[in-house]
């Protein structure tokens, strides 16, 4: 059994293998892009929508076209709504505050009427529902942000088919 397991380790050793790196003067089939928000660019020229879903129809044998629409129009989402919450809590802020500086002084005069109360209730419920868009607009902007930068890395990072000094062969690009 010693001698299977020497014969074998000394045939593993033995077996010249020499690696395919891709060559820098040879040029990509494909060239990389960088997603800067949920716009991509190729050599610094942004893509409209339907030429980065292209980019993606064919990665790695597998379509993520789907995939990239479905995680550009979710990141697009989660930003809407925590910007839409942020100017909404804001709003409410301000019209409490206003509300108050308004309904304060008729309180203490025995003067008070319902609309600086109205105003002041809009306010709070305003900030209330400006945080809530806000607290769930985050997570559905940083979860979709996420998975275009592996769709990015995923299409940047390909197994290609180039030229080298030993002749044709795989090579794995970043």
């Amino acid at each position: 059994m010693k001698k299977l397991l020497l014969f074998i380790a000394v045939a593993f050793m033995s077996i010249n293998a020499m690696a395919q790196y891709a060559q820098n003067d040879i040029p990509l089939q494909e060239k990389p892009i960088n997603i800067i928000g949920s716009r991509v660019f190729m050599d610094g020229k942004r893509l409209d929508k339907q030429a980065a879903a292209n980019c993606f129809s064919s990665l790695n044998g597998i379509d993520r076209s789907v995939d990239y629409l479905k995680y550009r129009k979710y990141y697009k989402v989660g930003l809407g709504l925590t910007f839409g919450g942020l100017s909404l809590a804001a709003a409410g802020y301000v019209t409490t505050a206003v509300g108050l500086v308004v309904a304060l002084p008729k309180a203490f005069a025995k003067e008070n009427t319902i609309a600086e109360d109205i105003a002041i209730y809009a306010g709070i419920g305003s900030m209330f529902a400006g945080g809530a868009c806000f607290l769930a607009g985050v997570p559905l902007a940083c979860v979709y942000r996420v998975r275009l930068n592996r769709l990015e890395k995923a299409y940047n990072a390909s197994l290609q088919l180039q030229a080298s000094s030993n002749g044709l062969g795989l090579a794995l690009c970043f």
